[in-house]
């Protein structure tokens, strides 16, 4: 029995990488779930990241990279599908360095 059903395609009124991807139920976890084909490898180099009250992935990605649009970066490195859930406080996330050879794994 395939656990995966009802496919759609996701859109937001936001950017984002992940608008026009297809997206099913899982009646096992009983949500949708991304059909994501590839995620980071996770042998890149990164520093960890403690997170603070009132950030988001956007202003992360604008005190370590300079630009805010790379959000989807470290959202991919922590296997985060939806960017728009601000993290918890106290969360350690992995930032990869933009200057390691950033490569993605295929499923």
């Amino acid at each position: 029995m395939n656990i995966l059903t009802n496919e759609t395609t996701k859109t937001s009124d936001y950017f984002s990488r992940y608008n026009g991807i297809s997206q099913y139920y899982n009646k096992h976890d009983k949500k949708y779930q991304l059909a994501l084909k590839a995620w980071l490898k996770k042998d890149f180099e990164s520093v960890p990241y403690v997170v603070e009250e009132g950030d988001t992935f956007d202003y992360i990605a604008l005190k370590f990279y300079n630009n805010p649009t790379y959000y989807w970066l470290i959202c991919d490195a922590n296997n985060i599908i939806n960017p728009m859930k601000e993290p918890e406080k106290g969360d350690i996330l992995s930032i990869p360095s933009l200057g390691s050879s950033i490569q993605f794994e295929t499923y």
